[in-house]
């Protein structure tokens, strides 16, 4: 778990991300609930942080894929409260197979409740932004463990996001998806290959009680940047 304190939610500060980016520290940007006004603040980061590496024509594509990761990363910290006030053990293949057939609707129906919980238990999303050595890290952290199923289930998504080169060549495999988080990283890795990012630049892991979704993307000749 990073000890670094995360910036608050106020109006972006150039000066914390240059002084971040001169000293090759990690910028660490903290919510619990990624709603409008945190996505804002942290879109607004990371423009600042991307023209600062002189590359802030790929803004959009990396925005894109912050949101994506932050938005799996809420999902599964409101899946753990979801799971614990059912009363199911996440662990067990028919508690988790019960707890998921109504947990998307509830989330929609129950989502202030949920917003409030996530802040109570302390549930973070922490995106953090890093340049080091010619690489550029941009990681979401949050502080619940994959489950081993769950685990599996996104390795084999980003497997096959790596093996098509269009979206249509995957839709099909697609509407397959029994939690539907199939599409997002197909699109994420298929965006970021069009970019001319090769190898393994995108890992989901589990480390120190923390779920960690992390690009890792060089500033060399041999990319699109």
């Amino acid at each position: 778990m990073s000890s670094k304190k995360a910036q608050p939610l106020s109006d972006a500060n150039p000066q914390k991300v240059l002084k971040a980016l001169s000293e090759g520290k990690p910028l660490t940007i903290k919510t619990y609930t990624f709603l409008p006004k945190s996505q804002l603040y942290i879109d607004q980061m990371l423009e600042i942080f991307l023209e600062g590496l002189g590359i802030s024509f790929v803004m959009e594509q990396i925005s894109y894929c912050v949101k994506e990761m932050a938005v799996n990363a809420k999902k599964a910290n409101t899946k753990r409260l979801y799971f614990a006030d059912k009363g199911l053990n996440p662990h067990d293949e028919k508690d988790y197979a019960v707890g998921m057939k109504d947990f998307k609707a509830e989330m929609l129906q129950k989502q202030a409740y949920y917003l409030k919980r996530l802040k109570e238990e302390n549930l973070y999303v922490k995106v953090e932004l890093l340049h080091r050595r010619g690489l550029v890290s941009v990681a979401v952290r949050n502080n619940v463990p994959l489950l081993p199923a769950e685990e599996t289930r996104i390795r084999e998504k980003i497997a096959k996001a790596y093996s098509y080169n269009t979206l249509e060549d995957a839709f099909s495999d697609m509407l397959d998806e029994s939690e539907g988080a199939g599409l997002g990283i197909l699109v994420l890795v298929l965006m970021l290959k069009k970019l001319g990012f090769a190898g393994d630049f995108f890992q989901v892991y589990t480390l120190n009680d923390e779920t960690i979704a992390r690009l890792i993307l060089p500033l060399s000749v041999d990319t699109a940047i």
